[in-house]
């Protein structure tokens, strides 16, 4: 009975970490959903998959409101952080063991050029990269212009963000309808995504 027990925790343990980055990431889009949920006056769409020149992207968060379109990437990391603007990876420090990550920058960067080709020109300057990462990492060392906050900072970012252009409500409207009419819902085109990443994912560790 002991031994069946001691398999039995074992494949749990194994189902656990082979599907444990795909939880951390269900559990912080999940926790920036409910962040931004809260912002009065703002369209959101999530979790929105999007054609590109070379096959598709898949962007966490699109918030839209009068001061812009702010394209949110997500990342719900433990450990130390280390990363610049433009290095193509950033590093995770957990205790002595370090791993490297693609920069979450130049991710958000090819989502916002992705829904640049789907808007209208106009709104260029109304796009705005923000890169978002939970509660459980610490942000050490980050030579960035583009906004990497925590999500408790999130909401306040949003609300006190400066922004001389101000978009309408039919801007608003536009946008939204736009990226909502261009996101991709077939679930095996999805899956085929999902299967992509994770392939880079592997090639690159």
């Amino acid at each position: 009975m002991e031994i069946v027990m001691v398999i039995i925790l074992f494949i749990i343990i194994m189902i656990l970490k082979v599907f444990e980055p795909n939880i951390k990431g269900y559990i912080g889009e999940s926790q920036v959903n409910s962040v931004l949920a809260k912002i009065d006056e703002y369209e959101v769409l999530h979790d929105i998959m999007l054609k590109t020149e070379t096959g598709t992207t898949q962007i966490d968060h699109v918030l839209i409101g009068r001061k812009g379109v702010f394209v949110i990437e997500t990342k719900n990391y433990d450990g130390w952080i280390f990363g610049d603007e433009k290095s193509k990876y950033w590093t995770q420090t957990i205790y002595k063991k370090k791993s490297r990550f693609f920069n979450p920058i130049r991710q958000n960067y090819g989502h916002v050029k992705a829904i640049e080709k789907i808007i209208d020109e106009k709104y260029k300057d109304s796009l705005h990269s923000v890169i978002v990462f939970g509660y459980r990492c610490k942000l050490k060392k980050l030579t960035v212009i583009t906004p990497v906050i925590y999500l408790n900072d999130l909401k306040k970012f949003i609300l006190k963000f400066g922004n001389d252009i101000k978009l309408t409500s039919e801007d608003i409207r536009y946008v939204y309808t736009t990226l909502s009419n261009a996101n991709i819902t077939d679930k095996k085109l999805r899956r085929d995504h999902v299967k992509m990443v994770k392939a880079k994912s592997r090639e690159n560790r």
